[in-house]
Parts: structure tokens; C-alpha cells; sequence
């Protein structure tokens, strides 16, 4: 009987475990995602200051939150998602296209993190 109530109480805790991974890496992909979308706007209206001002946003908020993603998710598919991070804010020259390849990057990951019936094989 104890082996049943071991079992049970292991399994709900793994699925907590993997709805609250699930819940914060959509958080912070709707956030991001928003974030870097702000930032884009700010580059097409050619206002460079607020373009500087929403990556250190997105910098700031990706330094809050990465310590907890690297421990629950792979470090291979985020070293390049961190790396292109690190490197905000990026020249006017540049920016659009660094911010759409960021923009993939971060949709990679969350594709890759999310429950979906490709992942489970």
C-alpha cells in the first residue's frame, strides 16, 4: 500500500512539475515576444533611444529569468538564444535583422519546449 501512495504522490508532483514549466516558458515567450516586437516598432519609427531602452528591457527581464530556465530546460537549444541576448542592443544597421533572428530563435525554443505530440517522441 505504501509503494501505491509513493507512486501517486511522485506523479502528481512530476505533472505540477512539468504544467509549471509549461506555464512559465509561455510567460516568457508572450513577454519576450512582446518585448522585442516593441522593440522592432521603435527601430521603424527610427527612434534609436527608445529602441536602446527596450533591449536593455529585454536584456534586464532575460538576466531575471534565465537562471531558472537553464535548470529546467536544455542548455543546448538556449546557449544561442542566451548568446544572441547577450549581444542586445545591436547597431542601427543591423537591428531589424538581429531582432528577427532573435525572434526565431525564441520560437524554436518555445516549439521545442512545449507539450505538443512531435515533442513526445
Amino acid at each position: 500500500m505504501k509503494r501505491i501512495w509513493f507512486a501517486g504522490i511522485f506523479l502528481t508532483l512530476a505533472v505540477i512539475m512539468c504544467v509549471a514549466e509549461q506555464v512559465y516558458i509561455n510567460s516568457l515567450y508572450n513577454n519576450l515576444n512582446t518585448k522585442i516586437s516593441a522593440a522592432q516598432a521603435a527601430i521603424n519609427d527610427g527612434n534609436f533611444d527608445e529602441y536602446i531602452a527596450k533591449t536593455k528591457d529585454i536584456a534586464d527581464y532575460w538576466d531575471k529569468k534565465n537562471d531558472i530556465l537553464y535548470s529546467v530546460t536544455e542548455h543546448s537549444q538556449l546557449d544561442s538564444l542566451a548568446l544572441q541576448m547577450r549581444t542586445l542592443p545591436y547597431g542601427k544597421d543591423e537591428a531589424q535583422s538581429e531582432l528577427k533572428k532573435l525572434k526565431a530563435l525564441l520560437f524554436a525554443f518555445y516549439e521545442d519546449e512545449r507539450i505538443s505530440f512531435a515533442n513526445i517522441s
